[in-house]
């Protein structure tokens, strides 16, 4: 058990194609500094700015006290505003101020009656006209997300998950009666009420999840916690399923005939119920490092986060084979893939029943996410690696650590029967591509900051190696595979990923011989990443995201460049990658001190918290993130939001927002 310390599937086939490291077998899967201004404003944009409080930063230092909320209006009738804060405790402040030249200014919380002086935690900042708190679709309100840190007693703030939440305390009191209802409740109805949520196509302005009928449609159409399994009798397993706590891959209600077998075998029968919600490996193995790095590194606003994250390690830990026999089953090709002792299944449904070639997701056959290696055992054994290090002694430790070396020889020795383990040139093992390799690379290294000496490794015909000495030949495998130019591949969540896991090789490897060249080769390929162009006629604003990489010059966020027949000839912004990239800047930034890595990682967080072309939250309220955004009409500015709040971009970003977090009061 934890012991707590201070500290859509998408919609089509689009995301299949683009989502993890699955680009690179499956497609249709800067330097422009960021600018203070964006060039064009979306028709779409509230008539009041709040932007400039985000520059050059969302991430707010409280060592002085007070936060300065500033804007603008477009609307040249709006003398007065009303400023709205709430909290990530759920408290809410107001203040009214005047309008002069168009401008206007207030501090927090010095402006606010009755707000208690600042502590780390997330502020959602709205912006209103008038002193009418009802939103007014004719004068838009503004919305943004602030982050206060204390970088003098160096802690930052939890960030709420309602989104993914259970609703339940640590007696065991549910919804309304929990002790996490009054923090939940409030940011749940103010993202519902919001005009980020009206864009996204759910926003409801009298939404109240005190109502039984708005209740059951977060527990629906919102949340990923399967609420039905929560309350259900826990003192035994549930089939595959030992434990309660449980993220479903996307909400209730999505799973449909476009991505789910019929339970009677009917696909005829469209009914909802019809359809059994299921959790891919990957995904839920995402949302697990989340809570795990909140419960490491925050004083968590959740009272009972140490049972989630048992509960859910034990769901992790059921999802892998321990038996010798392939469970890999004949595929709809006539091709079976060779999954044995140590290797992760490709998911679980919420009944406890295992998913597996034609069921689930995979009941498409053009689905195959589990080929050739899969996305799944990579970003498992990230989520183990970071279970040991966030407890590194006790029952559930022992067994992640039989779970970890079991994957480690499945990954790194028995793959080779199946053509998913490789070698590089220079002989160094590595798992399936550089992307997922990384992933891999990441949970040892984790994993190697508890136990380095510990043999894990057996390879056929050579002698056991330590953990110690199985990172330093996967870090020197990233080495071997990266490209003269510093790439490993077009795609930026693989690059990043690579990136992540050589700086964390030097971190936590700092006295080995090879520390100084796995961070140089990170930062070589950094540099590239950051120097590249987009091309103005493309796209209007600063390119603060990363997008295709189709030459070491040139970067663009039209993956119709790579394949026209499969994509839309328009930008598309994927924020799984934004997180990514944000992870691997803030350790850059760590343990280089380079404030160009700050800036960009800011900049990116800075797009999420409001700073866009709609002036919303993309990291809302909930916590949750949008899977992507577009630009539809061709324009060269984003235009299309809709709800797509997705395990991949809400664990990465909240990953990458808690290490540039913590970067900011650790580097050197």
């Amino acid at each position: 058990m934890f012991t707590l310390t201070p500290l859509h599937r998408v919609h089509t086939l689009l995301s299949l194609l683009i989502t993890g490291t699955s680009l690179l077998l499956s497609l249709p899967r800067l330097h422009a500094q960021a600018s203070s201004t964006f060039q064009r404003v979306n028709s779409q944009f509230p008539d009041i700015d709040l932007r400039e409080t985000l520059r050059p930063s969302a991430l707010k230092d409280i060592r002085n006290g007070g936060i300065s909320i500033t804007g603008k209006v477009r609307d040249l009738s709006l003398n007065e505003i009303t400023l709205r804060v709430t909290n990530s405790f759920g408290k809410t402040y107001l203040t009214h101020t005047t309008v002069h030249s168009e401008a206007f200014r207030v501090v927090y919380p010095k402006d606010f009656p009755s707000a208690p002086p600042l502590t780390p935690c997330v502020l959602f900042v709205d912006a209103l006209p008038s002193r009418s708190l009802t939103p007014d679709s004719s004068k838009r309100s503004a919305e943004i997300t602030l982050v206060a840190y204390d970088s003098r007693k160096k802690r930052i703030p939890d960030y709420p998950t309602a989104f993914m939440t259970d609703l339940r305390d640590r007696h065991g009191k549910l919804d309304a009666n929990s002790t996490k209802w009054r923090i939940m409740q409030p940011l749940i109805n103010l993202y519902m009420r919001s005009y980020g949520a009206q864009l996204a196509g759910v926003g409801k302005p009298d939404f109240d999840i005190n109502l039984p009928t708005d209740f059951a449609t977060f527990k629906s159409s919102l949340a990923l916690y399967d609420f039905d399994g929560r309350d259900k009798n826990w003192f035994s397993a549930q089939k595959n399923r030992p434990k309660r706590t449980f993220w479903k891959s996307v909400w209730s209600n999505w799973f449909n005939s476009s991505n789910d077998h019929p339970l009677d075998g009917n696909p005829a029968n469209q009914n909802p119920t019809n359809y059994m919600p299921y959790a891919f490996t990957n995904d839920f193995a995402d949302l697990l490092i989340t809570h795990l790095l909140r419960f490491r590194l925050t004083t968590p606003s959740e009272d009972n986060l140490s049972t989630i994250c048992s509960e859910a390690l034990e769901n992790l830990l059921a999802c892998q084979n321990r038996e010798p026999a392939n469970f890999a089953l004949l595929d709809k090709r006539g091709h079976q893939e060779n999954y044995t002792a140590g290797a992760f299944r490709y998911g679980l449904f919420v009944n406890g029943d295992f998913m597996t070639e034609g069921n689930g997701w995979f009941y498409n056959p053009a689905f195959h996410d589990y080929a050739g290696g899969g996305v799944l055992n990579g970003r498992a054994v990230w989520a183990l690696g970071e279970g040991l290090r966030a407890e590194p002694v006790g029952i559930l430790a022992e067994k992640v650590k039989e779970a970890l070396m079991l994957a480690l020889q499945f990954c790194l020795n028995d793959g080779f029967t199946g053509g998913y383990t490789k070698r590089t040139p220079q002989g160094n093992i590595y798992w399936r591509d550089a992307g997922e390799h990384a992933y891999l690379t990441l949970g040892m290294l984790n994993a190697c900051a508890v136990m380095p000496n510990k043999i894990v490794l057996r390879p056929t015909g050579m002698p056991p190696l330590t953990l110690q000495e199985v990172c330093t030949q996967s870090l020197n495998a990233l080495i071997d595979l990266q490209k003269p130019e510093g790439q490993w591949a077009v795609y930026p969540n693989v690059d990043s990923m690579a990136i992540t896991a050589l700086v964390e090789g030097a971190s936590i490897l700092p006295n080995h011989p090879n520390a100084k060249r796995w961070l140089q080769a990170a930062e070589k390929a950094a540099a590239g990443w950051l120097n590249v162009r987009v091309n103005p006629t493309e796209f209007q604003n600063p390119s603060v995201h990363f997008g295709l990489r189709l030459t070491p010059e040139t970067m663009t966020y039209r993956w119709a460049h790579l394949d026209a027949k499969s994509w839309a000839n328009r930008n598309y912004l994927f924020f799984y990658q934004s997180g990514h990239w944000i992870h691997a800047l803030a350790r850059l930034y760590t343990l280089t001190g380079n404030t160009r890595y700050r800036q960009r990682a800011a900049a990116m967080v800075g797009y999420l918290c409001g700073d866009n072309p709609w002036g919303v939250r993309l990291l809302n309220e909930m916590g949750g993130v949008y899977n992507w955004v577009e630009d539809r009409n061709g324009d060269g500015i984003e235009d299309y939001l809709k709800q797509d709040m997705y395990p991949e971009s809400t664990a990465f970003t909240l990953i990458g927002l808690f290490h540039l977090l913590k970067a900011l009061h650790s580097s050197k």
